[in-house]
C-alpha cells in the first residue's frame, strides 16, 4: 500500500510573487493491473487546513501518468493513497512560467510516509497533521456512529445516521464510511475528514452487512429481508445492480485481488460468490450444516 505525503510545503516568495503556482504530479504503475490513487491537496491559513483537491487517479498498467494541480497557496500539501503496492509518485512545482522550481522536486524516494514532517521551513512553527486513524462504533439503539482517535484513543463526536446502523465499511482510499442501516433501508454515507454525513443511498430491505472494494470503489449491502446485495457506485453514490441471492444474507466479505465477493446466507446455509467485474452470482458454496 502506498500512502505518502509531500509533508507541508512553504511556498512564500519575494515580493509577494510566490515560487511556485502549479503542482506536477508523476504517477506510474509498474503492475499487471490497473491502480487507483487517491490524491487529496490542502492549503493552510494560520493553523486551518482546507482540503481543495480530491481526485481518483486510474493509471493503467505500465502506465505514467502526468497530472497539475493549481498550487499558488503559501503553505500547501498534496497526499496520495493506493492499495497498490507498484505505485511510484514523483511531484514537481512549476513556476508561473512554466519553469520548473527545484526545491519542491521531489522523487519517489524523497517523499513522506503520511503524517510525518515534510519540507516547510523549520521556523514556521506549524503543527503537522497526523494520518487519520479513527475507529468508527455503531451505536444501533441510538441511530448514530461514535468516532474514536485510534492514535489518542479519545472520543471525538458522535455522527447521526439511519434507523437501526447494522453493518459498517471504509474505503481507506477516498475516505469514506458506509453504515448499513437496518431499520431505514439505506446507507449513510460518511465523509471521515469531516465526520459528517454526506449523501444517503436507499438499498433493499433490512441492510445489515456492508463490504467495500478500495481497487473498484463498489460498495456491497446485504439485504436480510429482500434476499438480495445491492452494489453502490462509490464515485456517484448510486446503486448500479441489485443482486438475488440465497435466502437471508447477513456477512460479506472482500478479495481486492480477485475482485470477489463472498456472500454468507443464514437462512440458506450457503455462500455465494459474485463475480465483482459483472455483478452475477458465479457460484454457490454449500456448507454442509
Amino acid at each position: 500500500m502506498v500512502s505518502l505525503t509531500t509533508g507541508l510545503i512553504e511556498n512564500t516568495g519575494v515580493s509577494g510573487v510566490r515560487p511556485c503556482t502549479t503542482l506536477l504530479a508523476t504517477i506510474s504503475n509498474t503492475s499487471l493491473v490497473s491502480a487507483t490513487v487517491r490524491i487529496s491537496g490542502y492549503y493552510w491559513t494560520g493553523m486551518d487546513k482546507k482540503e481543495y483537491v480530491l481526485d481518483l487517479l486510474t493509471v493503467a498498467p505500465g502506465e505514467i501518468a502526468n497530472n497539475n494541480f493549481y498550487a499558488n497557496f503559501d503553505v500547501f500539501e498534496f497526499q496520495f493513497i493506493s492499495i497498490s503496492d507498484y505505485v511510484e509518485i514523483s511531484v514537481r512545482g512549476k513556476s508561473d512560467a512554466g519553469g520548473l522550481t527545484a526545491v519542491y522536486n521531489m522523487l519517489p524516494a524523497q517523499l513522506f510516509p503520511i503524517g510525518m514532517e515534510g519540507i516547510a521551513k523549520e521556523e514556521s512553527k506549524m503543527t503537522i497533521p497526523t494520518a487519520l486513524n479513527r475507529v468508527y462504533v455503531l451505536n444501533s439503539s441510538h441511530n448514530n456512529v461514535s468516532v474514536i482517535d485510534g492514535i489518542s484513543n479519545t472520543f471525538m463526536g458522535n455522527v447521526i445516521i439511519g434507523s437501526g446502523p447494522f453493518g459498517v465499511g471504509v474505503n481507506p482510499i477516498t475516505n469514506r464510511i458506509y453504515v448499513a442501516n437496518f431499520g431505514s433501508n439505506n446507507v449513510s454515507v460518511i465523509d471521515g475528514n469531516s465526520n459528517m454525513v454526506i449523501t444517503t443511498v436507499t438499498v433493499g430491505s433490512n441492510p445489515v452487512g456492508l463490504g467495500v472494494n478500495p481497487a473498484t470503489n463498489r460498495i456491497y449491502v446485504t439485504n436480510w429481508g429482500s434476499n438480495s446485495v445491492s452494489v453502490i457506485d462509490g464515485l456517484t453514490h448510486v446503486v448500479i445492480s441489485t443482486i438475488m441471492v440465497d435466502a437471508s444474507p447477513e456477512g460479506v466479505n472482500v478479495n481486492p485481488a480477485t475482485n470477489l465477493i463472498y456472500i454468507t446466507n443464514h437462512g440458506s446455509n450457503n455462500v455465494s460468490v459474485i463475480d465483482g467485474s459483472n455483478n452475477v452470482v458465479k457460484t454457490i458454496i454449500n456448507l454442509g450444516i
